[in-house]
């Protein structure tokens, strides 16, 4: 029997994680390992699993080891593990870039898994929208602008505590200003040029999942006073003159999208979270050029940003390794 390691077991997207293999008819051996959690007993598919010290993942026999954690606990585990030859797909930014990692979005570019030992999961915001822009990728993409309205989940457990407890300077565990009937115009840090690290990973993660080199990307990012799932503003300019009903046909027809474009039918976080969908809709021409089109995508940032996204990764490795057949 195979063995999975969940790292980060006890986070937000870990717990994700686990409601999505518990639900899920794995065979499959699974062990959990975290730091602040050490010793606690999780319910992972009818079974209670303690919570093993991440120190200990260094002599784990894995075959499989799913990192929801962060860059620093990525950094020092994944490429060891790699090298003793356990698959590692890494839900934080540390490998993304890394030019011999792949970063995946199965619908999109699962082909280039392979048998690398290493795989990213790429940033939720960009998940979602890559997947909107790739179901229009035969209409030649040259420009795309994102502006983004993400929810304070995605900061972790304390950012959804500063928005229920209406948090006050002072009393700030997570955001530098408060969440609670406000907008935060700033996820990530700032870098040189102004845009925050949020903002670049849109720019540079869309163009390798869609391999996309030459795409021209913009993009801004601001938190919302939302629990969960996240907007995407998507205005993409296409090489030839688009056509909003070939748009929606073609997004009807990608995988893991929901077209829902009418009036008073759109998606909204209140309808697109907890489930695995990307929503699409209010779709219309760009009046100001001929050749581009707005329109809005909302999904979960802990499920298809994350966790699920991760799992289809995983799904895929053990199709490569022969281990389940579908």
């Amino acid at each position: 029997m195979k063995t999975l390691g969940i790292v980060g077991a006890s986070g937000l997207v870990g717990e994700s994680l686990i409601k999505i293999i518990s639900g899920k008819n794995l065979n499959i051996r699974i062990r959990l390992f975290g730091n602040e959690s050490t010793g606690k007993k999780i319910e992972v598919a009818s079974k209670r699993i303690t919570v093993e010290p991440c120190s200990s993942l260094l002599d784990a026999e894995l075959d499989y080891a799913m990192f929801m954690a962060n860059e620093l606990v990525a950094q020092h585990y994944v490429i060891p593990l790699a090298k003793r030859g356990v698959v590692c797909i890494d839900n934080s930014s540390y490998f993304r870039l890394n030019k011999s990692v792949p970063l995946v979005v199965t619908c999109i570019n699962g082909q280039t898994i392979g048998r690398n030992k290493i795989i990213a999961n790429p940033n939720c915001s960009t998940i979602q929208t890559v997947i909107a822009v790739n179901a229009l990728k035969t209409l030649e993409p040259v420009k795309m602008t994102a502006v983004t309205y993400q929810s304070v989940s995605g900061a972790g457990r304390e950012g959804l505590l500063d928005l229920k407890y209406n948090r006050g300077y002072g009393n700030l565990k997570c955001f530098s200003h408060p969440i609670a009937n406000n907008l935060i115009p700033q996820i990530g840090s700032q870098t040189a040029n102004g845009m925050t690290s949020e903002e670049l990973k849109m720019v540079n993660e869309s163009k390798k999942i869609l391999d996309l080199p030459r795409l021209k990307v913009n993009s801004f990012c601001c938190r919302v006073p939302i629990a969960r799932a996240h907007g995407v503003f998507l205005n993409l300019v296409c090489k030839q003159k688009i056509n909003v009903g070939e748009i929606k046909t073609l997004l009807s027809s990608a995988p893991n999208v929901l077209l829902m474009d009418g009036d008073n039918l759109y998606p909204m976080p209140i309808n697109i979270a907890n489930t695995k969908y990307v929503g699409v809709g209010r779709i219309t021409q760009d009046l100001t050029n001929k050749n581009a089109v707005n329109m809005f995508i909302v999904a979960d940032n802990l499920l298809r940003g994350a966790a699920y996204n991760a799992y289809e990764i995983l799904e895929e490795v053990m199709r490569l390794d022969g281990y389940i057949n579908e």
